[in-house]
């Protein structure tokens, strides 16, 4: 016999509270910040071209970066430091570089044979701000040689004197990315921070095709792979797609059949093609395949790594339109009493693209940055096997592909979700 049991408790979804609000917008500005680092940057080779005008050992490494807004920098630049405005010809939109007070005194006496002693509260004089401004130029030459050609060229323009000066360097700025690093000099440490306009950093937008950048965001997921050993998704083959209205799909039954628009393989007849994987949502990119039949079992080749979401391969603009480019005659309908109706009454023709998924692999994220060129994937599925039909990767049914007069199509078996 058992024990006395506990009464159930009523569980509460816990909420985090006092976490900073961080809008997409916001984010993808940090991505782009990312693209504007120096493709070429050695934090390493950095550090060491600054230990020789300062003859000590330098360390620089990222704190954070934050978004602001302007109208709040009163509160984000309350206390004296050294200040330099950048600029890059012709936007007008002004950056600021603000540098610790005491590691700017540190810095000062390094460069002039001292041993780097740290002063926190005595504002820095015009020759110590004139050496810190060589420093500056030195290093923006240093990080210029660099930025990919196209990017502008960062200058220094002026040195404020005071916390409010270098506000009003920015008072145009409605919203600004804040990026802190934490330098070391010898036994001395604080920080360095650069304020950089979000409306400039919103013009500057990286090519799909960067080459530079794209390597090194490679060489950061190698670098951290180990990291992400747990971390898996799923590379779907598609292999055919339709297209029909929401109200269409939510009238679907078993036994039903959903003709497709396109396709690229024929698995119901046991043969080849092509394929598109796509990993996830398949936002990024996707891969081509070759669809072979090994041992009855199908094999994807990869052939081609494409950036971009993009249509897929062989598909036409989609619309309801005939040779003559009018709508289709049974396509159009009216209402009795216009009145009456409402945006529920225009919901059916929410367009909705289905693919046809072969198989589903399960992928870790070091196996994703191995994916190249040339390289198979089982797809563990024979001629016959039941197919999925999902919309934006979701799996919606479960079916088996049909021939209907020289259309393929899916028969559908169950529905999903």
């Amino acid at each position: 016999m058992g024990g006395p049991t506990r009464p159930q408790r009523a569980w509460r979804r816990f909420a985090f509270s006092g976490l900073p609000r961080v809008s997409r917008a916001e984010a993808a500005l940090v991505e782009r910040l990312e693209w504007l680092l120096p493709s070429n940057l050695d934090a390493a080779g950095f550090c060491a071209k600054l230990q020789e005008p300062l003859d000590a050992p330098v360390t620089l490494a990222l704190d954070h970066v934050q978004a602001v807004k302007g109208a709040g920098l009163e509160a984000v630049i309350h206390r004296p430091a050294f200040f330099a405005t950048l600029s890059t010809a012709p936007n007008t939109e002004r950056a600021l570089l603000e540098v610790e007070l005491g590691l700017a005194h540190a810095t000062v006496d390094a460069m002039l044979g001292g041993g780097g002693d740290v002063v926190h509260s005595r504002t820095l004089t015009d020759i110590e701000e004139g050496v810190l401004g060589y420093l500056v130029l030195e290093t923006l030459r240093q990080l210029s040689e660099g930025l990919e050609p196209a990017l502008p060229k960062l200058r220094m323009e002026g040195m404020p004197r005071t916390p409010a000066e270098a506000v009003s360097v920015l008072a145009s700025s409605e919203r600004l990315l804040v990026v802190q690093f934490r330098m070391g000099l010898g036994p001395q440490s604080g920080y360095v921070r650069a304020f950089l306009p979000a409306a400039t950093l919103g013009l500057l937008r990286p090519p799909p095709s960067d080459g530079p950048f794209r390597a090194r965001r490679r060489a950061e997921w190698e670098r951290n792979a180990g990291r992400l050993a747990n971390a898996s998704a799923w590379v779907r083959a598609e292999v055919g797609w339709a297209e029909i209205s929401s109200s269409d799909l939510a009238s679907v039954q078993p036994r039903d059949v959903v003709l497709l628009d396109r396709s690229i393989a024929r698995p119901d007849r046991g043969e080849g093609g092509a394929a598109v994987l796509r990993l996830g949502r398949g936002r990024l990119g996707r891969m081509d395949a070759e669809l072979l039949l090994e041992d009855g079992q199908y094999k994807a080749k990869i052939t081609a790594v494409s950036l971009g979401e993009g249509p897929p391969p062989g598909s036409e603009p989609a619309g309801g339109r005939d040779a003559s480019g009018d709508e289709d005659p049974e396509e159009r309908t009216s209402v009795a009493n216009p009145g009456e109706a409402d945006g529920g009454d225009l919901l059916g023709d929410i367009p909705l693209q289905i693919a046809v998924e072969l198989s589903r692999v399960a992928v870790s994220a070091d196996q994703v940055v191995a994916l190249k060129v040339g390289q198979i994937l089982d797809l563990g599925r024979a001629p016959g096997d039941p197919v999925e039909l999902s919309v934006n990767g979701k799996p919606v049914a479960r079916g088996e592909l049909v021939e209907v007069e020289g259309s393929l199509g899916v028969r559908i078996l169950a529905l999903l979700g």
